[in-house]
């Protein structure tokens, strides 16, 4: 009775364990990109998803950051100004070189938000922004991955998570029967 209490326990576990890194991987967006729009300063670039609460910039250009109170923001609705701060730290500078990243560590991760973008929290204006997209040009959410790594090349991380969690119930169910 008890090692058939167990295999119902292991079962439930799996599944739920199946079902969590499914949601957990896939809101992220790791793998996403967007190209910034040059609305002001002379910001360019192209955005990518390294994981939760980090984000790089590619072909970094930001000409003139005088404006007062910069910060990256994020938002779902695709407006800037209706968004929230995703990293405190202010940008007081130029770009000095073509790399840029941006850690998120204002209690916000990629999940939170669709577009990016910077904004200047004093004049309430948008040097430009991003859309992160999936490699495919979809907006929904990919897996899990590396900073180089899009939305379909994840696929078989997350498979290979699946079969690894698979395997061990198939273990623990194997052990079970033998011990019964």
């Amino acid at each position: 009775m008890m090692f058939k209490s167990a295999i119902s326990a292991l079962t439930i576990a799996a599944f739920a364990s199946l079902v969590g890194a499914q949601n957990s991987t896939t809101a992220q967006k790791i793998g996403y990109t967007g190209t910034l729009s040059n609305l002001d300063g002379g910001l360019g670039g192209t955005i990518q998803v390294v994981d939760a609460t980090t984000l790089q910039i590619s072909s970094y250009t930001l000409k003139d950051a005088s404006a007062p109170a910069l910060y990256w923001w994020g938002t779902t609705d695709g407006v800037l100004k209706n968004g929230f701060r995703i990293s405190n730290t202010q940008v007081t500078s130029a770009a000095t070189s073509n790399m840029l990243t941006i850690k998120l560590d204002s209690g916000k991760t990629t999940a939170d938000f669709s577009t990016v973008g910077l904004w200047c929290e004093r004049l309430n204006a948008n040097f430009g922004q991003a859309t992160l997209k999936a490699s495919d040009g979809t907006s929904t959410t990919s897996g899990p991955a590396s900073a180089t790594t899009t939305a379909k090349s994840a696929a078989p991380i997350v498979a290979s998570s699946y079969l690894t969690i698979f395997g061990t119930f198939i273990a623990a169910a194997v052990f079970a029967t033998q011990m019964a």
